[in-house]
């Protein structure tokens, strides 16, 4: 059967240094990659781009724009907001909308009418501090859903191993469905979602996919008690069993009110394996699920990997999935997917190169701060084949 759809690079050797978490959005008929993070960015000078933005320690504001399809990138701005890492980033009343983040979990709400200047909206909310939470524009309004809270930063995490502290407080169970119009007028409206509580999904329209008339959640990431958001690498369980504690989901939900849920796949029964930091879309009329990452060990191979991935695949209803083969790009989480001009866009992600002595040291010691490369930023498109035709 002939493939339906091409992957093309735009972009091998783009203006902004290599990132993972950063948003990418289409607005006015252009591109604007929003943040990210890249964990060398505070030992290296060089990794703000062109050198006109800059990051502040692990995370950045920088917004870039691209007016022609990703194949060049300017600076737009380095925005007020703070830098931050798996943002919301969504499109609504004619502005491009900033919500919440990974990194220190900021609770502000950001909105531009260009991309360049930025006006703060609300300087907190009613919900609950959290990371990794699901964003969507949908029926006229910006939803909140799900998240993290509580789960230790890698640092502390493997200082806290070293020192054989005790396992803190289960985080709190979040599984709350929140909406606005206005950014600062929010609405609760269900405070327990049937699904499992999770976040670390991002992507076009902040994660949460809109196909059908219902919002849709596609698998995501949780990490319970005494586990991190932020392992690189898959460890033996037997060696670290905190990473026991995260979870990685692949059913499949579905909402047309953000009250009542439907379970169109439980787990285990797609045919994608679970994973979290991963990208959906909704594009040529399909439900889209892009890379990510499972960064815990099940077969002794896997260990000191990282756990990254990049298959694709796409489902017209959401049960019956087909798996998009030979995808180009290298295996990567945290990237920034939008639609744009009727083509599906992916830049940026988490992709890197560890050598195979930093291999060995993990294997020896799972505590070793592995030092890897980052390769460079890229940009990538699919479009629909020529014997594919218009949707």
């Amino acid at each position: 059967m002939p493939n339906k759809y091409r992957w093309s690079c735009v972009s091998s050797e783009v203006e902004w240094s290599p990132r993972d978490g950063a948003q990418l959005v289409s607005f006015q008929d252009r591109l604007f990659l929003l943040g990210g993070w890249n964990q060398y960015a505070g030992e290296q000078t060089d990794l703000a781009g062109t050198g006109a933005g800059s990051f502040e320690s692990e995370v950045c504001s920088e917004v870039w724009c691209s007016d022609d399809d990703g194949g060049s990138w300017a600076l737009a701005t380095t925005a007020p907001w703070s830098g931050r890492h798996m943002h919301g980033a969504v499109v609504h009343d004619d502005h491009i909308w900033i919500i919440g983040a990974e990194n220190e979990t900021p609770d502000d709400v950001w909105k531009s009418s260009d991309g360049a200047n930025w006006e703060r909206v609300a300087a907190t909310v009613p919900w609950q501090d959290r990371g990794n939470q699901l964003v969507a524009v949908f029926d006229g309004a910006i939803w909140v859903m799900g998240g993290q809270a509580g789960a230790a930063g890698q640092t502390n995490f493997v200082a806290d191993l070293k020192a054989g502290k005790p396992f803190p407080p289960a985080p709190p169970a979040l599984s709350d469905v929140w909406r606005t119009e206005d950014g600062v007028q929010w609405e609760l409206v269900t405070d327990k979602a049937p699904w499992a509580p999770r976040g670390m999904i991002t992507g076009a329209n902040g994660g949460v996919a809109v196909f059908e008339g219902r919002m849709w959640i596609l698998g995501g990431g949780y990490v319970g008690s005494g586990g991190t958001t932020l392992s690189s690498l898959r460890y033996d369980l037997a060696q670290q069993p905190r990473l026991k504690t995260r979870l990685y989901h692949n059913d499949v939900w579905s909402s047309a009110d953000g009250r009542e849920w439907v379970c169109h796949l439980a787990e285990g029964e797609a045919p994608w394996p679970a994973r979290s930091y991963h990208d959906t879309a909704v594009w040529d009329g399909k439900l889209w699920v892009l890379g990510g990452h499972r960064g815990i060990a099940d077969h002794r191979e896997e260990v000191a990997t990282d756990g990254n991935r990049n298959d694709v695949w796409y489902s017209a209803d959401g049960k019956t999935w087909d798996q998009l083969p030979n995808t180009p790009w290298s295996l990567r989480h945290a990237c920034g997917v939008h639609v744009h001009r009727d083509a599906l866009f992916l830049v940026a992600g988490s992709a890197h190169t560890i050598s195979a002595e930093q291999v060995e040291l993990s294997k020896q010691d799972f505590t070793h701060r592995v030092e890897s490369a980052w390769r460079p930023g890229d940009v990538w498109r699919l479009d629909r084949t020529a014997a594919a035709g218009p949707l």
